[in-house]
């Protein structure tokens, strides 16, 4: 697996933080290991002394900005107020030893992309993880936010068979036109590769993963949840018939063909059954999408139903 699957760019102003060794106390949380990292912070698996349990630790990179860092923090404290089955528990917003840090759900399985690689999975079984996961983005977008990143790798699915949508640190408050529109991300430089395209967030802002990207985050539009609805239907495609329905190889030839819209991808490997309700959901502009995430999944649950 490309290390590009692990590590997003940094922002501007933010820097590389000495890791946290085993056993380090971070306010009431002993370090255990580290689990990965992004443009915004380093995830470990940690332990609760007080509650007595192990959880997720998000310690925020050094040198955000003020600006990023309060507004990271006020999201992680919106996301601890959300509770939902299919949405990662945010535990606690905090700060020790000069440190800011997000406690969360610490779920024991793997990613929904590592679930789907690792075999062939039956239709069924996709189709139910995915309706999990868009439950708990309809959940999300019931509270006011836009997750702005939804890809497999965001969505964790346990040993038990729970799926739960992680990784809101791209959220945004839908209702807030200053936090939910976007600086129009580059397109020129060398062509990255394909795992590139799938898992590195766009350099210089931001935006979300290039892969999933709708067309109003490519071109700094304003965000709303049907941007989330594109991704999620992205995903989904992939999911079903094992490709991308957009396969530029390169961020201009991508974002071309994201903006074209769908009427001529290559429907061959999809289930006949799901085509219109991906394409209506692929629509270039976010007003011709599914009214809502909800409606997506009460269509695709009716689909679900004639599989079983």
């Amino acid at each position: 697996m490309s290390s590009l699957e692990h590590t997003a760019t940094a922002p501007a102003g933010a820097t590389t933080s000495p890791a946290l060794d085993t056993g380090t106390l971070l306010d009431h949380y002993v370090i255990e290991r580290e689990l990965g990292s992004g443009g915004m912070g380093v995830v470990y698996a940690a332990f609760d002394t007080e509650l007595q349990r192990r959880v997720a630790l998000k310690v925020l990179r050094d040198g955000l900005t003020d600006q990023a860092q309060q507004r990271l923090l006020r999201e992680a404290r919106a996301m601890a107020r959300l509770t939902h089955p299919n949405v990662v528990t945010v535990y606690e917003v905090g700060s020790a030893n000069a440190r800011d840090f997000v406690a969360m759900e610490l779920v024991d399985g793997e990613s929904l992309a590592e679930w789907l690689r690792a075999e062939r999975r039956r239709e069924h079984e996709i189709l139910d993880a995915f309706i999990s996961a868009g439950r708990g983005l309809a959940a999300a977008h019931g509270a006011g936010m836009v997750h702005r990143d939804f890809k497999p790798h965001n969505v964790l699915r346990s040993k038990g068979g729970r799926v739960v949508v992680t990784d809101f640190g791209l959220a945004r408050d839908a209702a807030d036109p200053l936090t939910a529109t976007l600086p129009v991300p580059p397109t020129s430089g060398p062509p990255p590769t394909d795992s590139a395209l799938s898992d590195l967030t766009v350099p210089g802002s931001l935006v979300g993963t290039p892969a999933y990207m709708a067309p109003e985050q490519w071109s700094g539009g304003r965000l709303t949840p049907a941007t989330d609805q594109f991704a999620f239907c992205v995903a989904l495609w992939e999911a079903l018939s094992g490709e991308r329905p957009y396969r530029g190889i390169t961020l201009e030839a991508l974002r071309e063909e994201v903006t074209a819209g769908p009427d001529k991808l290559d429907m061959s490997k999809l289930p006949r059954r799901f085509r219109a309700l991906l394409r209506r959901g692929l629509a270039p502009a976010p007003a011709a999408r599914w009214p809502s995430m909800d409606a997506l999944l009460a269509r695709l649950q009716r689909r679900t139903r004639r599989v079983a």
